[in-house]
Parts: structure tokens; sequence; C-alpha cells
């Protein structure tokens, strides 16, 4: 069945992340640690929770905005590309790199990304297929309207909601661009990117306006939570009194 081939891709281009990018250089963060970051980022970013609370309303634009769409060769190559960006093998070989760049040249930070490349996909991932599969919503190729759920849905054609490429994207953008404390320039264009692969995704009429929305909520979110847990923690600095032969002393942090 299809859909098991496209869990098992989807489940090997998570692990063989993790698993070659790991490298067991480093401790790595708790499922307490990526909770937590997932609460730092719904409070430290209002705007995202004001769009996914406006994400059941952005349904009715799903078909407007798909028929707005006309072929043309120009675009046929502009979102061509842009899709790439949100392929499978898209974070293996950048988690891969970062990891492999950082190791060779002694750089943390580096390797840090890569491991947060790798985590945030698979995060993204396992979240993305258990919702398409729940979901069951129709593509818009299929012409049955933006209204129809099968669940659950095991047939690729119903696994419209939410965009799996627009996620990836979303995620490889917000893990790197945290995780490297990216300018905001550099940080500028990789949200561009990822905003053409999910222009790319309705385009092709693989996905519905609110499906490509849905994703890149979940892939940022996930991308940002992962590189929060990732992010060494300074210890707290505090004074301290301590036995002595003579009665006690103080210890204090200058620095």
């Amino acid at each position: 069945m299809r859909w098991l081939n496209d869990l098992w891709s989807a489940a090997k281009v998570g692990f063989f992340s993790c698993l070659v990018t790991i490298g067991i250089a480093q401790p790595l963060p708790t499922a307490v640690a990526v909770i937590q970051g997932f609460g730092h980022v719904w409070e430290e970013k209002p705007l995202l929770a004001a769009a996914a609370v406006a994400l059941p309303a952005c349904i009715a634009l799903d078909r407007p905005l798909t028929e707005l769409w006309e072929q043309s060769p120009v675009a046929d190559v502009l979102f061509g590309a842009a899709r790439l960006y949100g392929e499978r093998w898209t974070p293996v070989l950048l988690a891969v790199g970062l990891y492999g760049i950082g190791w060779a040249a002694g750089e943390e930070q580096l390797r840090r990304a890569g491991l947060t490349v790798a985590g945030a996909t698979l995060l993204t991932t396992a979240v993305i297929m258990g919702i398409k599969v729940a979901v069951g919503r129709a593509r818009p190729f299929l012409g049955q309207g933006s209204w129809l759920f099968r669940p659950p849905a095991w047939h690729d054609a119903y696994q419209s909601f939410p965009s799996g490429h627009t996620a990836v994207a979303a995620t490889l953008s917000a893990a790197v661009s945290s995780s490297l404390s990216l300018p905001p320039v550099a940080s500028g264009a990789l949200y561009v990117v990822t905003a053409l692969t999910a222009l790319s995704r309705i385009y092709h009429r693989a996905h519905w306006f609110s499906d490509v929305l849905a994703g890149a909520l979940i892939g940022y979110a996930s991308g940002q939570a992962v590189a929060q847990a990732f992010t060494p923690k300074k210890r707290a600095e505090h004074w301290s009194i301590l036995p002595t032969v003579g009665g006690v002393s103080v210890k204090v942090p200058l620095r």
C-alpha cells in the first residue's frame, strides 16, 4: 500500500538523520526540554498563536486561492525548484552537512545545528503523518472540493491536511535560523524560500491554503522548540556559604 511506503520513507528520513548526525558527541535534550521549548515558542510568538486560532476561518479562502493560479512556464520552473526545499531528502543532506562540517572544523554550534535539524525533522514528520491520516482531507486535484474529509486516510490522495512539504521547509528554516543565530537578512531569505515552497504546493494543486498554513505553523513550532531544547543553558550563579574550621566563608561569583 502506498501509505505504508510513504510512512516508511518518512521514518527512514527522520531516523537516518538522527543516527548519522548524532554521533553521541553531546547529550541530547529530554522530552521535557522539547515540551518546554514549545511553551517558549507560543509565549514569545503571539502572532503564531493568532494564526493557529484563525486557521479554521482560512478554509473559506481555500477554493478562491487555488483557482487564482494560472499555469505558466516561468511559474512551472520557479515552483518546481521551490518544492525541492520541502522534499524528504533535503533535511538529511542539511543535517549531515552541518554536523559533518562542524565536526571537521571543531565547531560545536554547527554540530548542534545538524542535530537540531535531524531532531526537528523527526518530530515534524511524526506529527504531520499522524494528522494526515486522522483528518483525511481530499487534495485539490481530485476536484471534490475543500470540505471533503474521509478519515482515517490511508491513501495519499486524501492526506492533504496539513502540507508535509511546507512543514519540512518551515522546520528547516526555523531550526537553522535559531540554532545558528542567523542575522535577520539570512533568516528572512530562508523564510522566503519556505513561502515559495508553500505556494508551490497550492500552485501544483497538491494542497489547499489552509493545508500549507497549518504545515508552516507545525514546522516552525517544531524547529524552534527543538532548537530551544538543544541550546546550552547557562548555569545559575549565586552566593554560597561554606563551613570552615574557623567559622564560615562566603563564595561570591565575580563573572
